[in-house]
Order: structure tokens, then sequence, then C-alpha cells
């Protein structure tokens, strides 16, 4: 009982926040419906089947579109239209916008609200689980590894490494604080999350983590002209981050345990 009312809690709270960037007039444009995209796309799903079976597999796909559109809805509510769902193969697809946000709130909110979306999908399932357990163990069984794999990918990517999207937020809330300590933060992020590929021997990771690198600079030059987050405003960003973090790391626990 008590998982549902937080559910419930969590639901109309997302609802709240993201309330005018859930639809559009135009609808969600969605880029990247060309043949050769839906055909790689359609392999990602054959692949992340076989390698973590079926379950797995659609999980990992809808939480990282749910994670998705979470940017696309808060993009809209900062006053981009434009804001429109890429897919991308193996990557579920990426916000995208021809702007950038105009102030460094703007930008933090839109970072945070991928994994923020997650949040209530995530508490729901695991209630739902827990209700199906014997009536639709099957669906019991979904429902568990979807709440399971959005509590661990939302973790992972809110983990304080550029250019994942703990480390914007980390990034936005040390320049409402420390204006000149933002250049040394990026470049200290990107160089943990290289360090973090060698160290898993990962070479996507490894691959992801220069690009992020070589985009610092530019990221920089959009940090210096945007408007500047308050410190007051700084504090409760970062209490949202902590709570955002805190609360997938829960929710990804156990996998996290299993593979370590």
């Amino acid at each position: 009982m008590i998982e549902f009312l937080v559910s419930l809690s969590l639901c109309a709270g997302t609802l709240l926040i993201l309330q005018g960037g859930l639809t559009s007039p135009n609808g969600t444009t969605i880029a990247g419906l060309d043949p050769q995209a839906m055909g790689m796309g359609l392999l990602a799903i054959i692949a992340a089947g076989y390698f973590w079976g079926p379950l797995f597999g659609l999980a990992l796909i809808l939480s990282v579109m749910l994670h998705e559109f979470g940017h696309v809805a808060a993009y809209r509510i900062a006053g981009h239209a434009d804001a429109r769902f890429r897919l991308i193969p193996l990557m579920g697809g990426v916000a995208i916008s021809d702007q950038h946000p105009a102030s460094q709130e703007k930008a933090f909110f839109i970072a945070l609200m991928g994994p923020g979306i997650c949040l209530a999908p995530m508490v729901t399932a695991y209630a739902l689980a827990d209700h199906f357990f014997y009536t639709a163990p099957m669906l019991s069984q979904f429902l568990w590894t979807f709440a399971l794999v959005t509590g661990a990918l939302n973790f992972f990517n809110l983990l304080p490494f550029w250019p994942l999207d703990g480390g914007r937020c980390v990034q936005l809330i040390s320049q409402s604080f420390w204006p000149g300590s933002t250049a040394p933060i990026m470049a200290a992020m990107a160089a943990a999350l290289i360090v973090a590929a060698l160290w898993l021997q990962s070479l996507l990771l490894f691959f992801f983590a220069l690009l992020g690198a070589q985009s610092l600079l530019s990221a920089q030059n959009v940090l210096q002209a945007q408007r500047r987050m308050e410190a007051r405003r700084g504090f409760l960003a970062l209490a949202a981050y902590l709570f955002t973090t805190l609360a997938h790391m829960t929710g990804g626990a156990s996998m996290f345990l299993h593979y370590l």
C-alpha cells in the first residue's frame, strides 16, 4: 500500500512539473525514421534480446525512450517548440533542439528531467510487480525487470561524469556556487569517465568519453552565454539532483550488486 501511495504521489508530481510539456499541438516530432535507421533499430532490439533476454531488452529500450522523452518535455516547457525525438540505434533516442537553453536554470531542468520522468514509472512498476506476482507472473517479471533496468540506467546516467546528465547537472550546480571552477570540474569529470572506461575495459564507454572530452570547450562557451543560476536556486538544484540520484540508486541496487 505504501508503494502505491508513493507511486501515485510521484505520478502527480511528475504531471504537475511537466504540465504543458507532455503534449504538443503539433505532436511529437520523431527524426531518423529512414529505412537504414529503422533497420539498425530493429537489429538493436534483436541484439538486446539476444544478450540479455527479450524482457530485459524490451525494458531497456522502453526505459531509454522514456528518459529521452523527459528531455523533450522539459525542452518544450523551456520554450523550445522545435524539440524533437531522434531515434538512435542502441541508445533508444536523443532529445534535440536547434537552440541552447537561455539560462543555466533551464539547462539544469532539461538535464535532470530525463532521469526525473523515470522515477514515477519505476516505483509504479515495482508496486505493480508485487501486486501481480501470483496472478500474472510473466507480467510481474517484466514490470520488475523494467523497474530494475530503469533504476540502474538512470543512476549511471546521473553519475558526475561529463558528458552524462549527471555531469551536466554538476557543471551547472558548481557554476551557481563557484563560477570560475566549472572548466577544471568539467575536465576532471571527463577524465574520470575515461579512467572508468579503462578500468571496466569498455571500448564503447571509452569512445563515448573521448567524444565528451571534445565538447568541453564548446560546452564552456555555451555556459558563459547563459544566464547564471542564483546560489539559492543552486541549493534547490543540488537537492533535486541528490534525491533523484539516490532514488534511482535504490531502484537499481540489486542489479549493481549482481554485476559487482
